[in-house]
């Protein structure tokens, strides 16, 4: 039996609906407000330089693992537990070793964007802006915080105002026709302001002030070491994720990076609601886990099929509505953009069970198993590109996409055996969305 009483489950199940709720209004918020200006930023800029404007986030989107240190779950995974150090110590620690690693991320972008673009002053200076995403989310240690604490609408509040005035200066660059480097420099205007913004909630919060956090040496190593494997499957994830942009720049041409990164737009927006539900009811799992292993394996079997549900439904309702989408939203000259769509959708199938799977990991203390899940994904997406770019361009980088977030996510776990009972549960919850009764006897049988 779980010592925790019925009610207060409930209660905690209660707020970590309401804590959901906040994020997905964040999200969605984020989502129509972004596509409506995206769309407008796409048609304006037309497919060369809507695929330029996207590629100046590639750095920066590759190298934020390494600048976060991998340290989100982990930190949100120790306040909870609360055993040998203060919150204070969590936290201090945190920010100071995230302020370090974004700085010298930053500092290896522009020497890497010395060399390789020398010749375009006006790329350098779009990448240097998209890049200060990296120093500046060293204060989510605070969001990590309200996590923890199933306060997300305070993270909420706080990037929403950022976001608002950000977009209010998106549409005033495009009423007046602002340059392409006026638009990049808009990124580092919102997370500076979101930063600011987090800073001055936190510490109106009772006994709370960034002024007693305290950085903790031998903390650092503690967290360093749980940390590292999965800040190196972060950054493989993201290698896998925006390595095909990089290469279709490369191999293929910016009309096709434009196309691609019309169709990115529709199929990852959907991303952010396997995040939120996962996040939101992970310190819950975190508590079943100490307490009823039995519950604990219930309630992630119940997770991962309400995350692959979802994914199937806007799979499906994408792949019928793509057509109508991309000529309602960005018009003729992104014709093609659908079929690459009507692919890549697919993968946020495989994404979504990898979210939800990824806190097993962390649980069980196997992050070296991620590691070696995503560096085997990243290692295929990037030898398919190599070969289906040439010569089918952005659509096979879909099909690439989608097979290597279909084997790093789903069937590698059965391929480790340290990793088998995810796969047996992420099967498991197929069979309960789909009542496949064989399929159910099968694993009974089997696991």
């Amino acid at each position: 039996m779980i010592s925790t009483p019925t009610k207060k489950l409930s209660s905690t199940a209660r707020k970590a609906f309401a804590n959901a709720g906040w994020v997905f209004f964040d999200r969605i918020f984020r989502m129509a407000t972004a596509l409506l200006v995206g769309v407008w930023s796409a048609r304006y800029l037309g497919p060369s330089q809507f695929g330029l404007l996207n590629f100046a986030s590639v750095f920066p989107t590759v190298l934020t693992s390494l600048a976060g240190l991998g340290l989100a779950n982990v930190l949100i995974t120790e306040i909870v537990r609360n055993k040998d150090y203060s919150e204070n110590q969590l936290l201090g620690t945190a920010f100071v070793l995230r302020l370090i690693a974004g700085t010298v991320s930053l500092i290896a972008i522009l020497i890497t964007i010395q060399f390789l673009y020398s010749d375009q002053p006006v790329l350098q200076g779009m990448i240097l802006f998209t890049s200060s995403v990296l120093v500046c989310q060293s204060v989510d240690v605070i969001d990590l915080h309200f996590q923890s604490r199933i306060k997300s609408k305070l993270s909420v509040v706080a990037k929403s105002i950022a976001f608002a005035f950000s977009t209010a200066l998106r549409i005033y660059l495009l009423v007046n026709q602002f340059s392409l480097l006026a638009f990049s420099s808009v990124v580092f205007v919102e997370v500076s302001l979101a930063a600011l913004i987090l800073i001055l909630i936190y510490n109106r919060q009772e006994g709370q002030h960034m002024l007693k956090w305290r950085f903790n040496r031998q903390l650092a190593t503690h967290l360093l070491h749980l940390s590292w494997p999965l800040m190196v499957s972060e950054f493989f994830i993201f290698i896998y994720m925006r390595c095909d942009q990089f290469m279709l720049k490369e191999l293929a041409t910016d009309m096709e990076l434009g196309k691609f990164s019309a169709a990115l737009r529709l199929s990852e927006v959907w991303y952010f609601i396997a995040t939120a539900i996962t996040s939101s009811f992970y310190p819950t799992i975190v508590n079943l886990k100490t307490q009823n292993e039995e519950a604990f394996q219930r309630a992630f079997r119940k997770l991962l099929s309400l995350l692959i549900s979802i994914s199937l439904l806007i799979a499906v309702f994408i792949t019928f509505s793509a057509s109508y989408l991309i000529d309602l939203l960005y018009g003729q000259q992104y014709t093609g953009a659908d079929d690459i769509l009507i692919i890549h959708i697919w993968s946020a199938v495989f994404v979504f069970m990898g979210v939800g799977s990824s806190y097993w990991f962390i649980l069980h203390n196997e992050q070296r198993l991620l590691l070696i899940k995503t560096i085997t994904g990243a290692l295929i997406n990037i030898v398919l590109n190599f070969v289906l770019i040439p010569r089918y361009g952005a659509i096979g980088t879909s099909f690439a996409t989608l097979a290597a977030q279909m084997m790093t996510a789903f069937f590698m776990n059965y391929l480790i055996r340290q990793a088998r009972p995810i796969f047996f549960a992420q099967t498991g919850a197929i069979a309960d969305m789909l009542k496949l009764t064989v399929l159910r006897e099968w694993l009974k049988r089997t696991a």
